[in-house]
């Protein structure tokens, strides 16, 4: 289901809030998690998804429009891709417009999936960080970091299984599970339950009360409108404590095309 892939890549990187002093607003970075099967897109074949995502904290929340997420297959080991959006970030009394977290990437196939063996692949990304992200952010953290994750797959006769784990360089272990079901030609259901935990200024962290790990549970359906047109949505929520970083909901709902740029059509 490699085509409406980006719906489960996609992820928020919060920047919320600590209640501190009256009239004194600060903000620490929120665990976050990523998302992605092994599959690689054709080679000569670009994969476009546009979409739009809102997610709400107790403090306030984000949304998302236009965004924009590409990959393009340039062999049958190795594709590179990238994402970009426009958000409106509000929290608390600070509010922010402007471009968001970007991300660019290349997905390597390192083992083959088989018959009896999973897929895996590594997908290191550059993350550069938005102004929503960097305003008024307690912990400052560089707005150039690296994200370094593998991706396990196996496949089944009805359903598919994934699994993503790696560590974001401005301090965030995550890891993500993915269970895809395949029943249906047109229609492909999926639940995605993912994790994350921050690994510096734990004093901090600490002191404003907050959570240093973060768990979600999202689940989506896309449907095949024809051969490389999709439709998608999801939604989910963080579980366990609460906190200025815990997601009270998020929604996501877009569209994703291929076009094909070089080789057999």
């Amino acid at each position: 289901m490699r085509r409406v892939a980006p719906i489960l890549w996609a992820a928020f990187a919060l920047c919320l809030p600590a209640q501190q002093q009256p009239g004194e607003r600060r903000k620490v970075s929120a665990p976050i998690a990523f998302y992605d099967d092994a599959d690689l897109v054709s080679p000569g074949t670009l994969s476009v998804s546009t979409y739009w995502s809102r997610a709400k904290v107790p403090a306030g929340g984000d949304t998302a429009f236009p965004s924009v997420y590409f990959s393009l297959g340039l062999n049958q080991r190795f594709d590179v891709s990238g994402s970009v959006s426009y958000v409106r970030s509000r929290f608390e009394n600070i509010q922010v417009n402007g471009v968001g977290d970007a991300y660019a990437g290349m997905k390597f196939l390192v083992v083959p999936e088989g018959r009896k063996r999973p897929a895996l692949a590594v997908k290191p990304m550059i993350e550069v960080l938005g102004e929503p992200s960097i305003v008024d952010n307690a912990l400052a953290p560089d707005r150039v970091n690296a994200v370094l994750p593998l991706v396990l797959q196996k496949s089944f006769d009805y359903h598919r299984l994934y699994y993503m784990a790696g560590y974001v360089t401005r301090g965030i272990i995550f890891n993500s599970f993915v269970f895809e079901l395949n029943t249906w030609s047109r229609v492909t259901p999926v639940v995605i339950v993912s994790g994350s935990r921050l690994t510096r200024e734990q004093a901090l962290i600490s002191e404003f009360g907050l959570n240093r790990s973060r768990g979600d549970v999202v689940g989506g359906v896309a449907v095949a409108l024809r051969p490389g047109l999709a439709v998608f949505a999801n939604a989910g929520r963080s579980v366990g404590r609460v906190d200025l970083n815990s997601n009270r909901y998020q929604v996501t709902a877009g569209m994703s095309f291929n076009v094909r740029l070089w080789g057999r059509k």
